[in-house]
């Protein structure tokens, strides 16, 4: 674990800054602060460590900001339930298999899904509603339980909420608003990060003094940018989520080629 002051503090500062993205595009975006742990992790620390502490703060993160969406109307209760609870089964048990399972094949696995959800939404914003549209049909029971706990078990396995799968699936799948889609996303994320944390607290697997130093920043910087969802349109959001996911597909296939 890393004790330095000057870690500390840098820890400390991206954690507010993914953070504050976070809030404000409904991604948690722990693919972007484990490596930060990793590397500044001790010797001893191993990547069942690191995996538990970056899920913790996440769930941190995705907490402050969902209450925030939450007061903003942001937040569609059925969908969060129905995720919340499949996610944090899929969640708990991936937590449990985390050695199980190659972990180059599961970044592979979400790189892949996460570069076509960036295409999709890159090329959705720059469509224009029409007049007199239907409104789409409601996707069935099935498919809003498929989501759910497919993502919170590949989340649990890596040590990632995997807010960048669900939430523009929520999008793109169940036609969710997006600024409801993101409301919605961090509050199930909240669930099934608290889910997957409990398992890896049950192994040992949690750096505390990390979790506290980047943990309570994220919590601020996710309340924080929550508060600005509302001052984009929907086009705009679905511009910005596509734009931050194609780094967040890099970062897996990057991990993926590491992993080998």
């Amino acid at each position: 674990m890393p004790t330095e002051p000057f870690l500390l503090i840098l820890l400390g500062s991206l954690g507010l800054a993914i953070g504050f993205v976070g809030g404000l595009l409904g991604l948690v975006l722990g693919v972007l602060r484990y490596p930060l742990i990793l590397t500044t992790a001790g010797a001893g620390e191993s990547v069942a460590v690191v995996a538990g502490t970056n899920i913790g703060i996440s769930t941190l993160g995705a907490m402050t900001a969902a209450i925030r969406h939450f007061r903003q109307n942001n937040v569609h209760l059925g969908i969060f339930a129905i995720m919340a609870l499949t996610g944090a089964a899929g969640a708990f048990l991936g937590s449990m298999l985390t050695r199980q399972v190659p972990a180059n094949l599961i970044f592979l696995i979400i790189g892949g899904i996460v570069s076509f959800e960036a295409y999709s939404l890159i090329t959705g914003s720059r469509s224009k509603a029409r007049t007199g549209q239907k409104p789409p049909g409601k996707p069935s029971l099935r498919v809003e339980l498929l989501i759910g706990f497919g993502v919170g078990l590949l989340g649990g396995m890596v040590g990632l909420v995997l807010g960048s799968i669900r939430m523009p699936a929520m999008i793109s799948i169940l036609k969710m608003e997006p600024r409801v889609a993101i409301g919605t996303n961090l509050a199930a994320s909240s669930i099934m990060g608290a889910a997957g944390l409990a398992g890896h607290l049950l192994n040992g697997e949690v750096d505390l003094l990390v979790l506290g130093v980047m943990g309570s920043t994220a919590m601020v910087g996710g309340y924080v940018g929550a508060r600005y969802t509302g001052r984009f349109s929907a086009n705009t959001l679905k511009l910005l989520i596509g734009i931050v996911l194609v780094f967040v597909a890099g970062v897996m296939f990057v991990r993926a080629a590491v992993s080998l």
